[in-house]
């Protein structure tokens, strides 16, 4: 029974990480992942009291996966732009997939949201600036990358013009955000 109810978990988890994506927060329901997963609201209910906890929980997984990604980049032999486009490759994945950024999914409902949940996703947020910044401080070290700004001032510039283009991207085409991911590296290798 263990196994039963962590699979429904799970499942509930991914698609509610996939409806913020593709729909926004305030856009679905319990009722929603319900149906699409052919359970009742009460089984939604059972593993997510309420909106905040569901959303507290993908914000937690998106943490686990980007530390992950974080941990692996470091210990990886491979030069700073590879390192940058394993990040890049999350953004590319997006597009594909027709979603868009968690971040950029709850920054619009941000103000909205809970103390706790909000505090998370500044952790989130930080979290994924760092490993940015890291990776260029890195590259630029290395003589890959040249820069002016700080690396934290190009790492927000850089995560800006991703997560906006995953959006764009479902306006204007997958081709546009290759663009914008092919420019990023272009002015990062000179």
């Amino acid at each position: 029974m263990a196994t039963k109810t962590n699979d429904t978990k799970e499942a509930i988890l991914l698609l509610g990480a996939e409806l913020i994506q593709q729909v926004g927060y305030h856009a679905f329901s319990y009722a929603d992942i319900a149906k699409k997963l052919g359970i009742k609201n009460a089984a939604v209910h059972y593993h997510f009291p309420g909106k905040a906890d569901l959303y507290e929980s993908i914000v937690d997984s998106h943490i686990s996966n980007y530390t992950k990604i974080g941990e692996e980049i470091a210990q990886a032999p491979v030069p700073a732009k590879a390192k940058l486009e394993r990040i890049f490759s999350r953004y590319r994945n997006l597009v594909d997939s027709d979603r868009i950024c968690v971040i950029g999914a709850i920054a619009a409902d941000y103000k909205t949201l809970p103390g706790k949940t909000r505090s998370k996703v500044v952790t989130l947020v930080e979290l994924v600036l760092k490993l940015v910044e890291k990776t260029l401080q890195e590259g630029k070290k290395n003589g890959e990358f040249f820069y002016t700004a700080s690396a934290r001032v190009q790492s927000l510039l850089i995560m800006t013009n991703l997560s906006a283009g995953v959006q764009l991207a479902r306006i204007t085409g997958k081709k546009d955000f290759e663009t914008i991911r092919l420019s990023i590296l272009k002015q990062l290798t000179g």
